[in-house]
Formats: C-alpha cells, structure tokens, sequence
C-alpha cells in the first residue's frame, strides 16, 4: 500500500444509495511526538464498493497546521456537522491538539473544499470531538483527569458552555489507560443511544511498553443536559481480530514501535440494514475495514 487511508466518517442521503466518506490520507508517519501530516479527502462509494468520486478537500498550507480524525453527524436537514482535531503549534513549535467544527450546508450538492473550521479553545487542548446534535459536542481534554472522562458543551452563537463530564469506568483492562468516543451516539430513542468507543491499555511486548487500543460499547442516557453511562465490560474489537491465518497481521502498524492500533471514526445503518450497523475500522493508522454487528448483539446487556 502506497498511502494509509484510515479514520473515515460517514453518512448517506435519504435521496442517494452511496455512502460518503470523509477520512485522512497519509504517505509518510510523523516522526516520534509529531502528528502523521496528511490530507482529508473526499469518497463517494456506491453501493456496491466502488468509488465513484475522489476528492482532496483540505491539505495543509503551512507545517505548523494539521486537521484529523473527522466525525460526521448528518441532522434532519441533511446538513452536516462535522467534529475535528486541529493540530496546532505553540510557541516552542510543539504540536497542540485542538478541538474544531465545520458546518456544511446543502450537503446534497457539496462536493468541494472543506469550509472553514472553529477551533474551540475554551476548554484547552484536546481531541475526539464528536458531535450530539447540532449545538451539543463532546470531547476529551489532554488534562491527565480526563483520562476517564468526557467533557460536553454547548455552542451556542460561537460561544462554548461546559455542560458537564461523562465519567467512564478506570477498572476495564483493555481500557485502564485511557477512554474516547469513536462515531456519534447512535440514538435509538430521544434520550437512549448506543455509544461505540474506544480504550487504550498499555502492554509490555517483548520489552517494549506498547499502547493497546481497542473497541467497545455502552448504553448512554441523556436527561435534559445530563449524561449517564453503562459501559459493557469486554470489547467489540481487539488487534488480534485483525490477524491472518498464520496469527500475522493483516495490515503493518505506522507505528509499530509505539502501538496496535484499532479505531474508528465512522459507522451508519444503511438504508437497506435496518438491524446492521456497519463501523469503519482504521486497523494500524494505515487502512480501513468495514465490520458489521447485529444491533441486537451490541444492544445485549445494556439494553
């Protein structure tokens, strides 16, 4: 593989039957404490796996600037809001992860330049942002206390209020270092939503101290702006679902000297799935698989 391709969000117009992609496309991995610098691009994919348009939709102009890990939440309207991490440089040229916002309009006829982003910086550094709807967001603050935690907001004329935190269990092995959110809540009721995330445990391989991320699930509640959370206690998801027949993996890591990777940013129910939800795995920050679950297994236990 010429470039990676991973961290890819999703959605589909009521009037269309292709999937739309947004996700990072990377040649060459960042140095170590550097960002992977890349490109988003654009894909509309038919229904039967083609791609049917390619696009380049933002590249960086300047090295001090890089924009990843897009989630896209589609509103009744069918315009998009879609949740970003800006990094940033600070005055030691250091990078700096910024929680960002695009609003699109009209997304059936969207097919060009990403428009302009919001950095929110009320909060401080952070990533994972991840729309609710169209004036409420999460995301995870790089404060060593939010580990195991999620801060949600509101924006409202440009302006950020702290709601709240979402408190994640510290006590799950595959998750004991740190805890994200992956696609929007899928919400299967007004105040009920099945909430895919992510977990990252640090494993000693071979002498070498190793961060393990994997894929998991939980029930999320929200009354008015308050948030509860159930988390299923086992993952989804691990790297070794991702190995050959000969216990090798199927892709090689970017960085394979630091982690093992499994993520996502995207996941739909398509119009003809009414039970499946299809999730895009980046597998080792270099491609991307779609894996389907039954509603019913993810929902067991928390529902």
């Amino acid at each position: 593989m010429q470039v990676a391709r991973f961290n890819l969000a999703v959605w589909q117009t009521s009037k269309q039957e292709s999937l739309f992609f947004i996700g990072r496309e990377v040649i060459h991995a960042g140095e170590m404490g550097e960002p992977d610098n890349g490109i988003l691009k654009l894909f509309e994919v038919s229904k039967v796996g083609e791609v049917i348009h390619e696009k380049t939709i933002w590249k960086p102009l300047y090295d001090g600037i890089n924009l990843e890990d897009p989630r896209v939440l589609e509103l009744p309207n069918e315009n998009l809001i879609i949740g970003l991490t800006a990094v940033l440089r600070n005055k030691n040229g250091s990078p700096v992860p910024f929680p960002a916002i695009v609003q699109i309009n009209s997304v059936s006829s969207w097919k060009k330049e990403l428009p302009p982003f919001l950095i929110i910086d009320t909060f401080g550094p952070g990533k994972n942002l991840t729309p609710i709807d169209n004036n409420t967001f999460l995301f995870r603050p790089e404060a060593l206390e939010y580990n195991h935690k999620i801060l949600v907001f509101s924006l409202h004329s440009q302006v950020a209020k702290k709601l709240g935190d979402i408190e994640f269990p510290s006590n799950l092995p595959w998750a004991n270092w740190r805890v994200g959110t992956t696609m929007p809540p899928l919400w299967l009721t007004p105040d009920e939503a099945l909430f895919i995330i992510h977990g990252i445990s640090k494993q000693n391989i071979e002498g070498t101290e190793k961060y393990i991320y994997s894929i998991g699930r939980a029930k999320l509640i929200r009354k008015k702006n308050h948030f509860q959370l159930t988390v299923a206690p086992d993952p989804i998801l691990i790297p070794d679902n991702f190995l050959d027949s000969q216990g090798l993996p199927l892709v090689q890591e970017l960085h394979p000297e630091i982690r093992r990777v499994i993520y996502s940013c995207g996941g739909i129910i398509k119009k003809d799935s009414n039970d499946i939800l299809s999730l895009y795995v980046n597998v080792g920050d270099r491609t991307t698989f779609e894996v389907e679950f039954y509603l019913d297994e993810l929902k067991k236990g928390l529902f």
